[in-house]
């Protein structure tokens, strides 16, 4: 079975035209703040045929961006809203606490609130990670007590200070692979009998939960935002290449085309994103790898969108 030929539809150039219209507007206004002008118009030279303009208009319509004041409120949902749902669900071993954002303000002390927020961080990742910069925007935008952030490596010292709950914090959650590969290294599947331990990442794939629900069925995982098929790309549950003429699997064959194309170096593994979730999300601050890497790839021949 042959898979038909990508095209642009008759009225390709008008969305081309308003989909660049209105990615200008939302830099324009701040909405999408942290990206600068010239990089979209500098992603967007890297298309030279209708076709692939279109393909990249398709794109850009579907792409979730998150600016750091979005990823701010972010936080404040997880505080405000997540936080207290899972509490209220599965509740944590804590007495009188109603505010995780006023709580997580105390010093710690005869009262502090016997929780600590803790970063994903092996003991060799560099501190460029997206888990750090989550820490530093609890502590800079929403004044958290960085006494109450720890590493994951301090869990025990604190498990002896009779601390009982520990939230990882972090931005994204893909397929489950890196956080299953953390949490082996440092050892801490040995101490989630020991605690009440929760990833609660801003943004979460279902697929990485139901992967980490399975692995860890002790560990509990509550996201702010929460991804399935429909922001892949390439599936048919996707409404991206939606438009009467296209489908998922003639896009999919262009974009392999495409790379080829360009002469980008991107590997089978990272072709559509690890795990092959094809998503197009970006914050401010990271890329996850999840995502198209034409969005992020570093290349003498290609002008990335964002730094991954």
């Amino acid at each position: 079975m042959t898979t038909q030929k990508f095209n642009i539809p008759q009225d390709g150039p008008i969305y081309i035209a308003s989909i660049i219209e209105r990615c200008e507007d939302l830099i324009y206004h701040g909405i999408w703040n942290g990206i600068h002008i010239t990089r979209l118009r500098g992603w967007l030279s890297n298309f030279t045929t209708d076709e692939e303009r279109y393909f990249a208009a398709c794109v850009l319509d579907s792409l979730i961006y998150r600016s750091e004041d979005q990823t701010v409120a972010m936080l404040k949902q997880l505080l405000q809203r997540i936080l207290p749902d899972l509490n209220r669900t599965d509740p944590m071993p804590i007495s009188n606490f109603t505010d995780f954002e006023q709580e997580l303000k105390v010093r710690p002390g005869p009262n502090e609130p016997g929780i600590r927020l803790v970063t994903v961080l092996r003991k060799t990742d560099p501190h460029s990670k997206s888990s750090p910069t989550i820490a530093r925007l609890f502590k800079r935008r929403l004044s958290i007590d960085e006494k109450l952030i720890i590493k994951p490596q301090q869990i025990r010292d604190r498990l002896s200070e009779k601390i009982k709950v520990f939230l990882f914090i972090d931005d994204f959650l893909g397929t489950g692979d890196q956080f299953i590969k953390f949490f082996k290294e440092e050892s801490l599947h040995s101490l989630i009998d020991s605690a009440y331990f929760a990833y609660v990442p801003l943004t979460a794939h279902c697929k990485g939960i139901d992967k980490l629900n399975k692995v860890y069925p002790d560990l509990r995982v509550s996201a702010v935002e929460v991804l399935d098929k429909t922001h892949s790309l390439f599936q048919d549950v996707c409404p991206c290449f939606d438009d009467n003429l296209n489908n998922p699997a003639c896009a999919k064959a262009f974009y392999s085309h495409l790379i080829k194309k360009k002469n980008l170096k991107i590997y089978n593994s990272q072709l559509r994103g690890w795990g092959n979730l094809e998503l197009a999300y970006a914050f401010s601050h990271a890329v996850p790898n999840n995502c198209l890497p034409i969005l992020w790839w570093p290349d003498d021949s290609w002008y990335p969108l964002f730094n991954r």
